[in-house]
């Protein structure tokens, strides 16, 4: 005869239901994991927030009116097309996606990465061309507590610090003025062919010499190429306490005087080089010299690429919040919860088992009335 088990659609209908709901629990349960440095990370983003804010301040009090569609965050960092001191072409992408305040988390990794730690000497050659790039290496450099020795190529790419009163030497000003700053440019040179800004105009040259003299910035300018490569490796040595060396050499964008050409810009690897005094450069810049002193080299060229390495967003249309995204934190499923979820489930299924196994010998037992007679 047909004997009924316990294990009926409503126990299935249960079971399925139950499955369900723990498969929802376990598949929405994350922990999140800090990243490396995470607090130094978290206060560089915050300080580079800072450094936007006061630029903001600054500039809206002097009545600069800001480009609603290239500089959509009214940092005032976004510069024009074209002007006096201008040398090269820019990606306005890459200008707007260097000001997120996040990226001096990834340069805090990039200097920890180095080896650098609080006290030690970092050579660092900039130009205008990024101001974003160049507030977030600050931030990093400040929040760790290195001492910089910085030489800036005052001239500019398209869309960088190229206003003809407003260069990257007057953004250090502003951001020392507001205390948010303790170090700035120790030398300053003209940038462009040969770091002589040869090309640009007159009007350009001496825009560039009083964005020196009002901010008290010595020029470094010699007679070529090579003079003014020996001049900055002069001047940092002149800078450097007695004792000390250089822990790490840091370039951002594509001076010269830095790379030697504009060739070795777009071959030398991006991020921290320890081996290029190995390689063989016909026209070497100041990056190759420190390089045979076995100081390391940082190299930044492009931003974007630093901004996909640390899954940054590219020119976004909201500005991020310092503190937010992967390179903070990474979140993975909670392993506890996973487990727990996958033992009840696999005792309701046993559960349904053993029920069923008694419903059965239950009904073994029972006398079939008809049997009897």
């Amino acid at each position: 005869m047909f004997k009924p088990s316990l294990k009926t659609n409503r126990s299935l209908v249960l079971l399925l239901v139950l499955s369900i709901v723990l498969f929802a629990i376990a598949q929405n349960s994350y922990r999140h994991i800090k990243a490396d440095f995470f607090d130094e990370k978290v206060q560089a983003a915050k300080l580079m927030n800072s450094y936007l804010e006061a630029i903001h301040n600054d500039q809206k009090l002097a009545g600069v009116e800001f480009d609603p569609i290239d500089d959509p965050f009214q940092t005032g960092l976004i510069g024009s097309k074209l002007s006096a001191i201008t040398t090269s072409r820019g990606v306005l992408s890459e200008k707007q996606t260097a000001l997120n305040p996040n990226l001096a988390a990834a340069y805090i990794q990039k200097l920890k990465d180095a080896k650098v730690k609080a006290g030690d000497y970092v050579a660092v050659g900039i130009t205008g061309s990024n101001p974003g790039a160049n507030l977030a290496l600050y931030a990093a450099m400040a929040v760790l507590d290195v001492e910089p020795v910085i030489i800036t190529a005052v001239s500019s790419a398209m869309y960088g610090a190229n206003s003809d009163n407003f260069t990257w030497l007057d953004v250090e000003t502003i951001l020392k003025r507001a205390n948010l700053l303790k170090f700035s440019s120790s030398y300053a040179s003209f940038g462009g062919r040969d770091d002589l800004g040869i090309g640009l105009s007159d009007s350009g040259i001496l825009y560039m010499r009083d964005a020196m003299k009002r901010n008290n910035v010595p020029l470094l300018s010699g007679n070529s190429l090579d003079d003014n490569i020996d001049l900055r490796m002069k001047a940092y040595q002149e800078m450097l306490p007695a004792g000390k060396r250089y822990k790490l050499f840091v370039n951002i964008g594509g001076a010269l005087a830095n790379v030697g050409s504009n060739v070795n810009a777009r071959l030398i690897p991006e991020g921290i080089n320890r081996k290029l005094a190995e390689k063989a450069f016909e026209q070497q810049g100041t990056m190759m010299f420190f390089a045979k002193k076995n100081v390391p080299v940082l190299h930044t060229l492009r931003i974007l690429r630093l901004a996909k390495e640390f899954d940054l967003p590219v020119a976004p249309d909201n500005m991020p919040k310092p503190g937010e995204g992967k390179i903070f934190s990474s979140r993975i499923h909670n392993v506890l919860v996973t487990s727990i979820c996958l033992f009840l489930l696999l005792a309701a299924i046993i559960a349904v088992i053993i029920f069923d196994r008694h419903d059965r010998h239950f009904m073994a037992n029972l006398v079939d009335p008809e049997e009897e007679l």
